[in-house]
């Protein structure tokens, strides 16, 4: 190892001590002023009053810590970021004990917070007291919950967030356990859902989950099916944790040089140091056309030393056998460029005309699920080849990359981009067929590819879990 190796070496080992220190420090002040943080059932009170004075000579000795060291202090990383992981269920059930968490919960609520610890969802879920929350007003409402715009300011930061809250029926915590997450629900049954009018509603539901946040100007920045939780009835966005004012994502990105995501969802423009709401819609356009392909990625590593791109395990290509709407849909959310990409709202528009004139089914034909049997055998013999030669391959989850390694995976992405903005009147004019489309992928008894036959080629292939 040469100078220049030991010395990222020990910045890298300094910054992770930095770290350490500030979640201490931080962990102090709640206990100190917990009724600031409607935390005062978890410790008893030791509140010496001057909570804002003490906050700010906090974060005075946190910069001089950083100074002091040597060590570049970055407010949005090295700050808020870790004010936000420290308040996560999961970290206040770690340092103060998962009963002791459950037990200090108001009456009512203690049902389905002990439900979001046995389902494993704490890791998505952050502790914003209601004294946080102003201003709210009244958006919409649904089946399972009520939508609201508002502010909150959280004591750690200056500026008030605009924010989006949805208080959802308890009922709901239930049904998202059962279903589990999108990639779970694709890996499980690699072959369900293969309807298009099913298809498009989860889309629609997606997109407008986008439009929610997207009109309360904040990017989600880590979209991806892991954190799309399913019910029989809907789609949930959650794991808001990275979460940034539009306005605020690309200076956070270019300050930080670095990005949390998951592969490929990570839009081509992040490495310049950009993110836009149009980034979210690049990470929506990959599920679009997972949600037809079924391709469940493996992990970063099997990217970094797979092959060439026609036969790379990332790679995203046409889905053979749809119509030409669908594949216009998620082309043009991957368009390289983000201002070609459509908005959310833009999303919506198009998919409740396209999702009003489905017939009540549509199943997908014979080459989409000889397509999908195909591609799952490729991606699992990839990983199988990768495991032998490197060992066990781990899970695609989200990562931490600076801006300098981050992979690209535009060489992977192999469809007709047009290259032009998306206009929604081009949307308006268009006539979808679906006698046409059925009659041209005819799916006689004769050629239909029946669930035995696909489970039996999955099973073969050791892709059924």
């Amino acid at each position: 190892m040469n100078e220049q190796e030991l010395e990222l070496l020990y910045t890298r080992q300094l910054g992770e001590e930095l770290i350490l220190q500030t979640r201490q420090k931080i962990n102090r002040f709640i206990e100190i002023y917990p009724h600031e943080f409607d935390l005062e059932n978890l410790f008893p009170v030791n509140d010496t009053g001057l909570m804002r004075e003490k906050l700010a000579e906090l974060y005075q000795e946190i910069c001089k810590d950083y100074n002091d060291n040597g060590v570049d202090f970055n407010h949005a990383w090295n700050w808020t970021f870790i004010w936000r992981q420290q308040l996560t269920y999961k970290s206040l059930a770690s340092n103060y004990g998962l009963e002791q968490m459950i037990n200090s919960t108001h009456s009512r609520a203690k049902k389905s917070v002990k439900q979001i610890y046995l389902e494993g969802l704490d890791q998505y879920m952050q502790w914003f007291p209601w004294s946080w929350f102003s201003n709210m007003q009244f958006i919409g409402a649904g089946g399972f919950s009520a939508v609201y715009g508002a502010h909150m300011r959280p004591p750690y930061d200056t500026q008030p967030l605009q924010v989006a809250l949805k208080v959802i029926d308890e009922k709901i915590l239930n049904e998202m356990s059962n279903d589990g997450n999108l990639e779970d629900h694709m890996q499980q049954l690699p072959l369900g859902d293969l309807d298009l009018k099913t298809i498009t509603g989860t889309i629609l539901r997606l997109a407008v989950n986008l439009a929610d946040l997207h009109k309360a100007e904040l990017c989600h920045r880590n979209v991806h099916p892991k954190n799309i939780m399913c019910t029989d009835s809907d789609y949930f966005l959650v794991d808001y944790r990275f979460s940034t004012p539009s306005k605020e994502s690309s200076s956070v990105t270019a300050i930080t040089k670095a990005v949390y995501g998951r592969l490929p969802y990570i839009a081509p423009e992040v490495r310049r140091g950009v993110y836009t709401e149009k980034s979210d819609i690049y990470s929506l356009g990959v599920i679009i056309w997972q949600l037809v392909s079924k391709v469940i990625f493996p992990s970063p590593d099997v990217l970094l030393d797979a092959g060439q791109q026609n036969d790379n395990a990332y790679r995203i290509e046409p889905v053979p056998g749809l119509p030409d709407w669908y594949q216009r849909l998620y082309v043009s959310c991957l368009e390289p460029k983000p201002e070609n990409r459509p908005s959310a709202l833009q999303l919506c528009q198009v998919l409740q005309s396209i999702h009003n004139q489905l017939a009540y089914t549509v199943p997908l034909c014979r080459e989409v699920t000889e397509y999908i049997v195909a591609r799952r055998a490729e991606v699992a013999d990839h990983v199988r080849t990768y495991s032998k030669i490197k060992g066990i391959v781990s899970a695609s989850t989200t990562r931490l990359f600076t801006l300098t390694n981050l992979p690209t995976t535009e060489p992977f992405v192999l469809l007709p981009f047009t290259h032009t903005k998306f206009d929604t009147s081009n949307w308006q004019q268009l006539s979808i067929s679906i006698d046409q489309f059925l009659l041209l992928n005819n799916d006689a008894p004769a050629t239909h590819i029946t669930p035995g036959d696909i489970f039996a080629s999955l099973e073969a292939a050791n892709l059924l879990v």
